[in-house]
């Protein structure tokens, strides 16, 4: 049997996003692969249970028969966070290995995705710190690119998980730092003993999100357009200023969404003048007739809600940032990205595992 135990240092560093396409490119490489969860923290109801969106959307992706509740089977509530303070949480290292004994039943490999961060779970016992080791599992580190770090997350994990990281994997490289990671970053890790496995570019289409799934994580209220809920959304822009400014800044946008106030008509036509994918309008003022009916004219879908404008736009850039792969052309970009970016040859053999299912 062979475990990745996958972490990163940082949140939004596209750590679901790895979890999919390593097991997708395990599998198709003739694989039997499990997956668990230990600690979930994106809340999701499902088959009338609370779990995580990211172990339900991959016991559906991988197919897999285990029960949610083994497959995440810690939930960050605010429940558990309170009995937690009251020492009353119970021993829930146990129970993540119980689960952990059920999924890999019948499994060659076994996917861990970790929390949000390495840290998360601390409070609990549970964190990747005590997991890791408590397991006995390998760690693959995913980080998300960023000029104020650079090295420095990759170094720390390996002072904290020693021997058991076996390398990481750096996300979302912006396209102007491609040849500083290849020539410089890279060979610094190397050098201290830090495989680094893979670099992948910066990719706005996993980056985004559909303006049906947008709406409903905002709360919000579609006026028209829902019949273009599919729309993909990667960008955003905050409607607070003149309407000529306006149309300079949304004419050197793709594939975005504005925030504006329900009352900003001018804001309004602008956008849907330069090719907005969607308005958000805040304030829970609701347009003019005119508005609507150019919206549902051009097909722009219109999404209100009663928060305010800074609030709102706050919310739907970290909704975006943190999109899910779900779209099959997402899964299918996911999958070229790995085969071009991701050293998995290397990752088997420091993994330990053989040709076709089998395992050094």
């Amino acid at each position: 049997m062979v475990y990745l135990y996958l972490t990163s240092q940082q949140g939004l560093a596209g750590l679901h996003t790895l979890c999919i396409g390593l097991g997708m490119r395990f599998r198709e490489d003739g694989f039997r692969v499990g997956y668990i969860k230990p600690l979930g923290h994106r809340y999701h109801q499902e088959e009338g249970m609370v779990t995580d969106e990211d172990a339900a959307f991959m016991r559906r992706t991988l197919e897999l028969e285990e029960d949610l509740s083994d497959i995440c089977p810690v939930v960050f509530t605010p429940k558990l966070v309170n009995e937690a303070l009251k020492g009353e949480a119970g021993d829930l290292m146990a129970r993540v290995r119980g689960a952990l004994s059920r999924v890999e039943k019948g499994k060659d490999l076994i996917l861990l995705q970790g929390a949000y961060t390495s840290l998360q779970g601390r409070m609990l016992g549970i964190s990747a710190f005590e997991l890791v080791p408590a397991l006995g599992v390998p760690v693959l580190l995913v980080e998300r690119f960023n000029d104020a770090y650079l090295a420095d997350n990759a170094l720390f994990a390996k002072d904290r998980f020693g021997e058991a990281l076996l390398g990481v994997i750096y996300n979302m490289v912006p396209p102007n730092r491609d040849s500083f990671v290849r020539e410089y970053l890279v060979p610094y890790l190397e050098n201290r003993g830090i495989p680094v496995l893979g670099a992948l570019p910066h990719e706005k289409r996993l980056a985004s999100i559909n303006v049906a799934d947008l709406a409903r994580l905002l709360g919000g209220k579609m006026l028209c357009g829902e019949e273009c809920g599919g729309v993909m959304v990667e960008d955003l822009v905050v409607g607070a200023m003149s309407q000529e400014h306006a149309l300079s800044v949304f004419r050197k946008r793709r594939n975005y969404c504005v925030v504006t106030g329900g009352d900003r008509s001018d804001i309004q036509l602008a956008a849907m003048e330069a090719g907005a994918s969607c308005l958000i309008l805040t304030g829970n003022l609701y347009p003019s007739s005119i508005i609507l009916g150019k919206a549902d004219e051009m097909g722009i879908p219109v999404i209100l809600v009663g928060t305010d404008t800074f609030t709102t736009a706050e919310r739907a850039e970290m909704i975006i940032r943190s999109a899910r792969t779900h779209e099959e052309s997402k899964l299918e970009r996911l999958r070229e990205l790995i085969r071009e970016f991701v050293d998995m040859d290397r990752l088997y053999e420091l993994a330990g595992i053989g040709p076709r299912g089998a395992t050094a």
